[in-house]
């Protein structure tokens, strides 16, 4: 379950760099990643087996180059600012950061 879980975290920091302006992913390719991940993790609950075909794998292999892409462009702070957004959603929090002004 622990690769299940990364996966799902580099998904949404993936998303989070991207609506900060950072990277060029998709609403629909997050969108079809997370049913994706769900169905991984429901089948891997239920079987112990955690998976994905081809073409699931490719697309996580693609979110994986992005999000590595956003590491290298991105500054600090806009990393920092989806960490703590990743730490919010998976505490069940808001995970919405309010507008910080920026010099």
């Amino acid at each position: 379950m622990g690769d299940a879980q990364t996966l799902t975290q580099v998904m949404l920091l993936t998303g989070f760099l991207a609506e900060a302006g950072f990277g060029s992913a998709t609403s629909e390719q997050l969108g079809a990643a997370e049913r994706v991940i769900a169905k991984a993790f429901d089948i891997g609950r239920d079987s112990g087996r955690w998976s994905l075909d081809e073409d699931e794998f490719a697309l996580f292999a693609q979110i994986a180059t992005n999000y590595d892409q956003q590491l290298h462009r991105a500054p600090l702070w806009a990393i920092t600012e989806a960490s703590e957004r990743l730490d919010r959603f998976t505490a069940g929090l808001p995970h919405q950061l309010p507008a910080r002004k920026r010099a």
